[in-house]
């Protein structure tokens, strides 16, 4: 009987041992996924920003051209 309640005890330790591991790497992914996510979105950003300078002087570019035409 007291050999039953030893391995019980073993198995219980076990069991809280790896649920803690379990939400360990859960947390550490979530801000690995996390950290990731923010630098996807400032690589979009700057490049969204590059993206909307171009177009804006390309635009300028146009019309300055036109302007010239016009005068």
């Amino acid at each position: 009987m007291r050999f039953l309640m030893v391995v019980v005890l073993c198995f219980g330790i076990a069991a809280c041992n790896t649920a803690q591991g379990v939400k360990k790497d859960v947390a550490i992914g979530a801000e690995k996924t996390g950290e990731a996510l923010q630098k996807g979105g400032e690589a979009v950003e700057s490049a969204l920003h590059k993206g909307g300078e171009v177009v804006g002087g390309a635009l300028k570019k146009g019309g300055e051209a036109v302007q010239k035409v016009v005068d």
